[in-house]
């Protein structure tokens, strides 16, 4: 909830580095002009569109940059649409007395119906995801919204205790949790009519899907020693047509999106939040689940490890590239690699920071990664 720090202009130039791009639009919508941020792939025949809204205090803007979702999107070739929230916290309307009172189950409604006539997107396979404030909202819309949206996704979210007996979503939701134990902004145990204990939020997903009341959980490889936490992969299983609830419990993790490059907090990095959400959404539509050979190759992921580094960096891939291109925040070629005995960099004498690391494949795919160089 609360705002990101003023955000980085050394990652501003990342946004350029593809043929991809970001466009901005406004609609009208009870009167009132809103503003929303769009990124579109090269090839958009009929492809999934994922709202990812900003915190209480941020902006769409600021969202795109902290998320780092585009790089997901770019690879995967979905829209991801940034909306803004409205106020003079650019808040959501999620059921809280202070913030946003606005209509934002319509205006995302609206928004669909805008975006859907302006561009090519499959209206069978649309998601929503956000940080905080845009977690609370991405839940009303499970509740209010199901028959467009397919499937949500919380980061550092919940719901409202008022408003949590209000939820009547008819059917069963595909939802995912990412939340940091030792969040200092929205409690993982909740707090009194602001946010609900995400325990109480993830047994009422699985209630409402059907699922099996025991959860079952997996320790997830830790990758990053240096970060401050671990990762829990926590999923209910038997959920009714697989309509999944799944969370990712971040042990000891702030209030912050995992993976993401912008120090706020302790930030897991043993997950990549982007990448494990777009892994979830694509096996939902409105009409149930999918799983097409296609789309599994597109959201297939690339690791590098260890990342951050001091020097060797090893990919994980299922195929070796035919050349790999890291680039600096300003957008200049680094390095260029295309003749590969195993699939490892030497970075160690880079300076350290932030850097992005493009992949391409025979197939014509593309994967970008950023990589943290340290000392």
């Amino acid at each position: 909830m609360k705002r990101l720090y003023p955000l980085v202009a050394l990652l501003l130039c990342s946004i350029t580095l593809s043929a991809q791009q970001t466009l901005t639009g406004t609609i009208m919508h009870d009167d009132i002009e809103r503003d929303y941020r769009i990124r579109v792939p090269v090839e958009a025949e009929s492809a999934p569109l994922v709202f990812n809204l900003h915190g209480f205090g941020s902006s769409a803007f600021e969202q795109e940059l902290y998320s780092f979702m585009n790089t997901v999107a770019d690879t995967a070739g979905f829209f991801v649409c940034y909306p803004d929230g409205l106020g003079t916290e650019q808040a959501w309307n999620v059921g809280w007395e202070f913030g946003s009172q606005a209509d934002d189950v319509g205006f995302i409604s609206a928004l669909i119906d805008t975006l859907a006539a302006t561009y090519s997107i499959d209206t069978n396979r649309v998601y929503s995801c956000g940080m905080s404030n845009g977690g609370f909202m991405s839940y009303r819309l499970a509740c209010e919204l199901n028959d467009r949206i397919a499937a949500v996704a919380s980061v550092t979210g919940s719901m409202v205790p008022s408003y949590l007996p209000d939820c009547n979503p008819g059917k069963p939701v595909p939802v995912l949790e990412i939340h940091g134990t030792a969040d200092d902004v929205v409690a993982y145990e909740g707090t009194p009519t602001i946010s609900a204990p995400i325990p109480d939020v993830l047994d009422f997903w699985a209630d409402n899907n059907g699922c099996a009341t025991e959860p079952v959980e997996e320790a997830m490889p830790d990758t990053d020693m240096g970060d401050g936490s671990t990762a829990t992969r926590v999923f209910f299983p038997d959920c009714e047509d697989g309509q999944d609830v799944l969370h990712f419990r971040i042990n000891g993790g702030g209030h912050t999106w995992p993976g993401s490059s912008i120090p706020i907090g302790v930030t897991n990095q043993d997950i990549v939040a982007s990448e494990e959400i777009w892994h979830f959404f694509r096996q939902f539509t409105l009409d149930g689940v999918t799983n097409t050979n296609d789309e599994l190759q597109a959201a297939q992921p690339v690791r590098a490890f260890p990342n951050p580094t001091s020097g060797p960096l090893y990919l994980d891939l299922s195929e070796m590239p035919q050349a790999v291109q890291l680039y600096d925040l300003s957008g200049r070629l680094l390095l260029r690699q295309e003749a590969f005995d195993r699939p490892q960099l030497d970075l160690g004498d880079l300076n350290a920071g932030v850097y992005l690391l493009e992949i391409y494949f025979s197939s014509g795919q593309l994967k970008t990664l950023k990589v943290i160089k340290k000392n």
